[in-house]
């Protein structure tokens, strides 16, 4: 269930909100607070011509409307980080900006999306040295990301002392492309469901762990089109847009069994093809039953 941050940490709270997930964020934000100070991370920098897309840093109360747009009504979009910090909001904003380019190993500039709620979740839980820690938390006292299917919140404290002073390039690492990873497949993992559960919640259990059954019977389908070389989150949705309207022996169709074979060599055209039909075939079905 949906509920809002209340974390321990002394300071001022902010809402950092990743853009990319929300359309015309900046209307939502102008809307929901009156006189809000807030920015777009990518203005001013190397990135501004994609300011589009940008995460934005709203300084607001934990409990005021930006924050519950955030964490109640798009809770399973899982778009923003709650953060307290006793520095100014121009000296967190430079803190998180200064973020927005990492270093590879290589020496490669590279975007790093560490306001991905789910990729900070993995960062500060795979173990990371202190200096990454104090690296990606600099000023702020404390972060806390909510999870996205049940709504609980899970803390991270700066036991480090909280610093804008560190301004070199973050480095990632193999570890690091590890934790972004799993992050990444937690956050299509979650749009997979959600989107089983709009659409095809005849699919999901009906059990005593609600939770834990729905996320079984989601991973049981991605793993069943990954075994037909689906991977990306677009082409195991409409894999799973099939089952949905036609039922677990879908392929065993006779029309849907020559649109997969015909065109296999492209797994993604051909399952578009495939849930095309799926989808007239149902609606076929139901203007005639």
């Amino acid at each position: 269930m949906a509920s809002l941050p209340r974390p321990q940490s002394m300071g001022d709270s902010f809402i950092l909100i990743d853009g990319a997930k929300v359309d015309a964020l900046p209307q939502y934000i102008y809307r929901e607070e009156v006189s809000p100070e807030c920015d777009a991370l990518y203005r001013r920098t190397e990135l501004e011509s994609l300011v589009e897309i940008s995460p934005w840093l709203v300084k607001a109360e934990f409990d005021g409307p930006i924050s519950r747009k955030c964490f109640v009504d798009w809770m399973h979009d899982g778009v923003a980080i709650a953060v307290t910090s006793e520095v100014g909001f121009d000296a967190l904003l430079e803190h998180f900006r200064s973020l927005l380019i990492a270093h590879t190993t290589t020496g490669e500039d590279a975007i790093f999306r560490f306001y991905d709620p789910e990729i900070l979740r993995s960062l500060l839980s795979a173990g990371e040295s202190t200096d990454d820690v104090r690296r990606l938390l600099g000023p702020c006292s404390s972060v806390a990301i909510q999870d996205r299917g049940n709504g609980r919140w899970e803390y991270f404290q700066n036991d480090v002392h909280p610093t804008t002073h560190l301004t070199a390039s973050f480095v990632i690492r193999e570890e690091h492309l590890v934790a972004m990873e799993q992050g990444a497949e937690r956050t299509a993992l979650r749009n997979l469901e959600a989107h089983t559960a709009t659409y095809f919640p005849h699919l999901l259990s009906n059990g005593e762990d609600e939770q834990e059954s729905d996320s079984s019977m989601v991973a049981r389908l991605i793993k069943a089109a990954n075994g037909k070389e689906l991977r990306s989150t677009r082409d195991i949705a409409l894999f799973i847009n099939t089952i949905g309207w036609l039922g677990a022996d879908a392929f065993e169709d006779v029309e849907v069994s020559n649109l997969w074979r015909s065109g296999s060599a492209q797994p993604g055209k051909a399952i578009a093809q495939v849930a095309e039909y799926a989808e007239r075939k149902s609606m076929e079905g139901l203007n005639h039953g």
